[in-house]
C-alpha cells in the first residue's frame, strides 16, 4: 500500500452521526402528518433518494412533499426539520484536524442533499476549514457505490485513483470505491482508522 495522495471522508456516520427517525418525528410536526406518514411519502417514488441524486431541487423535493402530504408546511420550517438531525462523531474531530495540519489534502464524498449539505457546512465549522473538495451526490447526480461519483471524486483530487484513500461507513461504498481503483476502508471506531491511515506511512499527531 502506498502513502496516499489524497484523503477522503465520508460525511454520514463517519464525521457527523445523524437520525432519519428525528427527521420523521420533525417533519411530522411542521406538516400536521404522522412520522409514519412521512416516512411513507419520502419513500414513495424514491422521493428523498431522488433528492439526494441531485434530480429534484431543493424547491421541487418541497412541492412534491406537499403534493403528498396534502398540505403545505412553510418551506424553510420544512428544510429546517429534515435537516437538524446530525451531531458530530467528536472522536474523530481530532484526527481530522490532525490531518489537516499535517498538510494532507483532505475531501468529503458523500451522498447528500442540498438541504443537508447546507444545515451541515452552517453548523460544523470543519467541514468548511478542514477540507478543500466536496463531491456531494446531488452536485455530481450520482449516488454511491454508482462509479459515475468516484470518478468525480478522481477528476478534482488531482493524484492517481490508487493514491487515493477513501473511508466509508458501508461495506457496499467501500466496495464501489475499490472496484474503480481507490484504497478504501469500512470505518468502524477511530483507533481502526487511525491504525489504517498509519500502516499506509501516514504521519500525523495523534
Amino acid at each position: 500500500m502506498s502513502i496516499p495522495h489524497f484523503i477522503y471522508f465520508d460525511l454520514g456516520r463517519v464525521i457527523l452521526d445523524f437520525n432519519y427517525h428525528l427527521a420523521y418525528h420533525q417533519l411530522a410536526d411542521v406538516a400536521g402528518l404522522s412520522s409514519k406518514r412521512v416516512q411513507e411519502i419520502l419513500e414513495t417514488d424514491r422521493l428523498q433518494v431522488r433528492y439526494e441524486e441531485g434530480i429534484l431541487t431543493s424547491h421541487e423535493f418541497h412541492e412534491l412533499f406537499c403534493q403528498q402530504c396534502g398540505s403545505r408546511p412553510d418551506y424553510a420550517l420544512f428544510l429546517q426539520a429534515g435537516s437538524s438531525i446530525f451531531r458530530p462523531n467528536v472522536l474523530i474531530l481530532p484526527v481530522i484536524t490532525q490531518l489537516a495540519a499535517a498538510n494532507y489534502p483532505l475531501g468529503i464524498l458523500s451522498n447528500t442533499c442540498e438541504a443537508h449539505w447546507e444545515y451541515c457546512t452552517g453548523q460544523y465549522g470543519i467541514l468548511r476549514t478542514a477540507f478543500d473538495i466536496h463531491v456531494l451526490s446531488y452536485r455530481v447526480k450520482s449516488m454511491k457505490p454508482n462509479e459515475k461519483i468516484y470518478a468525480a471524486a478522481t477528476d478534482v483530487a488531482g493524484c492517481s485513483v490508487a493514491n487515493i484513500f477513501f473511508v466509508d461507513d458501508l461495506a457496499e461504498n467501500v466496495e464501489g470505491a475499490r472496484r474503480f481503483g481507490m484504497d478504501a476502508v469500512q470505518y468502524t471506531s477511530v483507533p481502526q482508522l487511525v491504525n489504517e491511515l498509519k500502516s499506509r506511512g501516514v504521519r500525523f499527531n495523534y
